[in-house]
């Protein structure tokens, strides 16, 4: 199968695992949904849509209280706790766990569910990617040391939620975003470790039998029919992160050992229940841009032909503060920047958002500075783009997507997004 960034003759002979317009999903075709909706026109849309366009599931099976504050503290019950894993341990302890895992089942049925996706898709977006923890798999979670909920008990939801994107084709990324130990400082792992404690074999071991059963559910489970892509490692420290880099063990463990290690895990499920070539997953890791390494310097890695790479790319986090408010400044960074890398394929810029120091009031420029990145994201030799967040507490554009979109600051149609790629917003800033 081919995107548009490839040239069709380069694609001839090879064989393929499978994107999202080998399956002729619905989402990236909007004519139908328009009609339904009763839209008094049909989007022109040359022969479909072939670019990701979508929004991540932030704060759903992996809690993060910046963005859900209320949520967090009230109805996750997790005041003061900085990690799902620190509020069991802080709030749910010995006989209060039963409630702490009806707190978090309360909160993984409710904070994203079927509704949100039919949201999602009407107003044009044709891809979810879902961060998820390692906890989901409890077989692996060590239950005298790891006091995480019952991860059993958000795999309903999550059956759920992908197979409704897979009814109104969705394209799916399942995103390892929680590691054992933690692959980043930071609780959007699930924990708060210091310094990140993912590097060791025990706990590569654990990420890879984690794999190996996500892919096996996604292969064997009709509502995971749309999920194309499984991620092996969401944003693990990097040179970026100062004296966090490598932490211990990383280097040369992360890429030398875990990456090829992970990718066969999910590649010899595929061969146990032979799966074809044109049905296999895309196994994604990090994008070279990250800098914390490159997945390509193993040969099992640059050999296979069904991966993909995942670009993370928060302009205002590149300036000063001082800077960060500087309209100039963003839009001439999102007018001239260039996220391919040489080598990658498949390359999505899996997370992004508005974020800055400009008043979220600003339509004008908001409207101007969505447009200006979701051209660098679509610009030949990048597959496209993975917003983050689709909802928050935060009631603010630059972070949630449906608020977003509320506001029309960004288009509510798939017809308004392709459109978008024609629009001349860089004049002057480059």
């Amino acid at each position: 199968m081919k995107f548009s960034v490839i040239a069709p003759a380069l694609l001839a002979g090879i064989a393929q695992a499978w994107r999202p317009e080998d399956r002729d999903l619905a989402a990236f075709n909007m004519t139908a949904r328009f009609e339904q909706l009763g839209k008094r026109f049909k989007p022109s849309l040359p022969n479909g849509i072939n670019k990701i366009r979508g929004v991540n599931f932030g704060g759903w099976l992996v809690g993060e209280r910046w963005m859900m504050i209320n949520e967090w503290d009230n109805v996750m019950g997790c005041a003061g706790s900085a990690s799902e894993f620190d509020c069991m341990k802080d709030h749910y302890s010995g006989g209060n766990r039963e409630e702490g895992n009806r707190r978090f089942e309360n909160h993984w049925r409710d904070w994203i569910n079927e509704a949100t996706v039919q949201s999602v898709h009407d107003v044009g977006l044709n891809t979810i990617r879902i961060p998820i923890g390692y906890w989901s798999y409890e077989d692996i979670v060590d239950k005298n040391s790891e006091p995480f909920a019952d991860g059993n008990r958000m795999l309903p939801y999550l059956d759920r939620v992908v197979a409704k994107a897979a009814d109104l084709g969705i394209y799916v990324i399942i995103d390892f975003h929680g590691a054992p130990g933690g692959q980043q400082e930071d609780p959007f792992t699930g924990q708060n470790n210091h310094p990140a404690g993912f590097y060791n074999d025990n706990n590569f071991g654990r990420a890879q039998r984690w794999m190996s059963w996500m892919a096996r559910r996604i292969h064997t489970n009709n509502a995971y029919r749309s999920v194309g892509m499984i991620e092996v490692l969401n944003e693990p420290v990097s040179r970026h992160d100062n004296n966090r880099y490598p932490a211990p063990g990383e280097d040369p463990g992360l890429i030398q050992k875990y990456y090829p290690a992970a990718l066969k895990a999910v590649r010899d499920v595929e061969a146990e229940l032979g799966i074809s070539d044109d049905k296999k997953l895309h196994v994604q890791f990090m994008s070279a841009k990250w800098d914390s390494g490159s997945a390509r310097d193993t040969s099992t890695v640059a050999n296979d032909p069904h991966v993909g790479f995942d670009d993370h790319n928060y302009i205002s986090f590149g300036f000063p503060d001082s800077q960060r408010g500087d309209q100039w400044q963003l839009m001439h960074r999102a007018c001239t920047d260039s996220r391919v890398v040489g080598g990658e394929s498949f390359d999505i810029t899996g997370e992004w958002s508005m974020t800055s120091n400009v008043d979220w009031h600003d339509a004008g420029f908001f409207k101007k500075w969505f447009t200006a990145q979701q051209q660098l994201y679509e610009s030949p030799g990048m597959s496209g783009w993975v917003f983050w967040t689709w909802k928050t507490e935060l009631n603010d554009p630059r972070w949630t997507y449906s608020h977003a979109t509320y506001l029309n600051y960004v288009p509510t149609d798939a017809a308004g997004l392709e459109h978008n790629v024609y629009q001349d917003v860089c004049s002057g800033y480059r």
